[in-house]
Protein backbone atom coordinates (compact mmCIF):
# COMPACT_ATOMS: atom_id res chain seq x y z
CA UNK A 1 0.00 0.00 0.00
CA UNK A 2 1.14 3.54 -0.76
CA UNK A 3 1.95 5.70 2.25
CA UNK A 4 0.65 9.24 2.80
CA UNK A 5 1.96 11.68 5.39
CA UNK A 6 -0.74 14.22 6.31
CA UNK A 7 0.65 17.40 7.87
CA UNK A 8 -2.34 19.16 9.43
CA UNK A 9 -2.55 20.96 12.77
CA UNK A 10 -6.35 20.82 12.98
CA UNK A 11 -6.94 17.52 14.78
CA UNK A 12 -10.46 17.04 13.40
CA UNK A 13 -9.42 17.61 9.78
CA UNK A 14 -6.43 15.29 10.18
CA UNK A 15 -8.63 12.57 11.68
CA UNK A 16 -11.23 12.97 8.93
CA UNK A 17 -8.60 12.70 6.19
CA UNK A 18 -7.04 9.70 7.91
CA UNK A 19 -10.40 7.92 8.17
CA UNK A 20 -11.18 8.72 4.53
CA UNK A 21 -7.86 7.34 3.27
CA UNK A 22 -7.14 4.46 5.66
CA UNK A 23 -8.86 1.79 3.53
CA UNK A 24 -6.60 2.43 0.54
CA UNK A 25 -3.39 3.88 2.02
CA UNK A 26 -1.15 3.70 5.05
CA UNK A 27 -1.68 7.12 6.63
CA UNK A 28 0.36 8.96 9.25
CA UNK A 29 -0.84 12.27 10.71
CA UNK A 30 1.65 14.89 11.82
CA UNK A 31 -0.03 17.68 13.81
CA UNK A 32 3.01 19.96 13.85
CA UNK A 33 5.96 20.42 11.55
CA UNK A 34 8.87 20.81 13.95
CA UNK A 35 9.91 17.17 13.45
CA UNK A 36 9.00 16.80 9.78
CA UNK A 37 12.37 15.39 8.75
CA UNK A 38 12.27 12.74 11.48
CA UNK A 39 8.74 11.80 10.39
CA UNK A 40 9.90 11.53 6.77
CA UNK A 41 12.84 9.36 7.81
CA UNK A 42 10.69 7.07 9.96
CA UNK A 43 7.70 6.80 7.58
CA UNK A 44 9.14 7.53 4.08
CA UNK A 45 5.83 8.44 2.44
CA UNK A 46 4.92 8.18 -1.22
CA UNK A 47 3.00 11.47 -0.90
CA UNK A 48 2.79 14.39 1.50
CA UNK A 49 -0.59 16.07 1.99
CA UNK A 50 0.12 19.39 3.70
CA UNK A 51 -1.92 22.28 5.01
CA UNK A 52 -0.54 25.73 4.18
CA UNK A 53 -0.32 26.83 7.82
CA UNK A 54 1.00 24.46 10.46
CA UNK A 55 1.15 26.29 13.77
CA UNK A 56 3.67 29.10 13.36
CA UNK A 57 5.12 27.67 10.13
CA UNK A 58 3.94 28.07 6.55
CA UNK A 59 4.17 25.51 3.75
CA UNK A 60 6.86 27.36 1.73
CA UNK A 61 9.26 27.18 4.70
CA UNK A 62 8.44 23.54 5.40
CA UNK A 63 8.84 22.55 1.75
CA UNK A 64 12.24 24.31 1.58
CA UNK A 65 13.34 22.28 4.60
CA UNK A 66 12.13 19.01 3.05
CA UNK A 67 13.71 19.73 -0.33
CA UNK A 68 17.07 20.53 1.29
CA UNK A 69 17.50 16.76 1.79
CA UNK A 70 18.22 14.78 -1.38
CA UNK A 71 16.43 11.74 0.02
CA UNK A 72 13.09 13.60 0.28
CA UNK A 73 13.40 16.08 -2.58
CA UNK A 74 11.28 14.06 -5.03
CA UNK A 75 8.40 13.12 -2.74
CA UNK A 76 5.32 14.69 -4.36
CA UNK A 77 3.13 16.86 -2.19
CA UNK A 78 -0.36 18.25 -2.31
CA UNK A 79 -1.04 21.57 -0.64
CA UNK A 80 -4.50 21.96 0.88
CA UNK A 81 -5.82 25.09 2.51
CA UNK A 82 -8.65 27.60 2.78
CA UNK A 83 -6.17 30.39 1.97
CA UNK A 84 -7.64 32.59 -0.81
CA UNK A 85 -4.38 32.40 -2.82
CA UNK A 86 -3.90 28.64 -2.51
CA UNK A 87 -3.40 28.17 -6.25
CA UNK A 88 -0.63 30.80 -6.40
CA UNK A 89 1.08 29.46 -3.26
CA UNK A 90 0.95 25.92 -4.68
CA UNK A 91 2.44 27.13 -7.97
CA UNK A 92 5.16 29.12 -6.17
CA UNK A 93 6.34 26.12 -4.15
CA UNK A 94 5.96 23.67 -7.05
CA UNK A 95 3.30 21.55 -5.39
CA UNK A 96 2.21 18.53 -7.40
CA UNK A 97 -1.40 19.62 -6.86
CA UNK A 98 -3.58 21.61 -4.50
CA UNK A 99 -6.99 21.29 -2.90
CA UNK A 100 -8.95 24.31 -1.75
CA UNK A 101 -10.72 23.74 1.58
CA UNK A 102 -13.44 22.76 1.94
CA UNK A 103 -13.09 19.90 -0.54
CA UNK A 104 -15.14 16.79 -1.17
CA UNK A 105 -13.82 13.31 -0.48
CA UNK A 106 -14.24 12.61 -4.20
CA UNK A 107 -11.89 15.53 -4.96
CA UNK A 108 -9.42 14.26 -2.35
CA UNK A 109 -9.39 10.74 -3.81
CA UNK A 110 -9.12 12.02 -7.38
CA UNK A 111 -6.27 14.38 -6.52
CA UNK A 112 -4.25 11.72 -4.69
CA UNK A 113 -4.82 9.13 -7.40
CA UNK A 114 -3.72 11.64 -10.02
CA UNK A 115 -0.53 12.61 -8.20
CA UNK A 116 0.36 8.99 -7.44
CA UNK A 117 -0.43 7.94 -11.01
CA UNK A 118 -3.18 5.55 -9.92
CA UNK A 119 -5.95 6.83 -12.22
CA UNK A 120 -7.08 4.48 -14.94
Amino acid sequence: MKKILVVEDDFDIGLTVEMALADQYVVKILNEASHIIRALHDFLPDLILMDNSIGQREAPEIVREIKSFDTYRNIPFVLFSAHPDIEKIADDILASAYLAKPFSLEDLYSCIEGVLGLKN
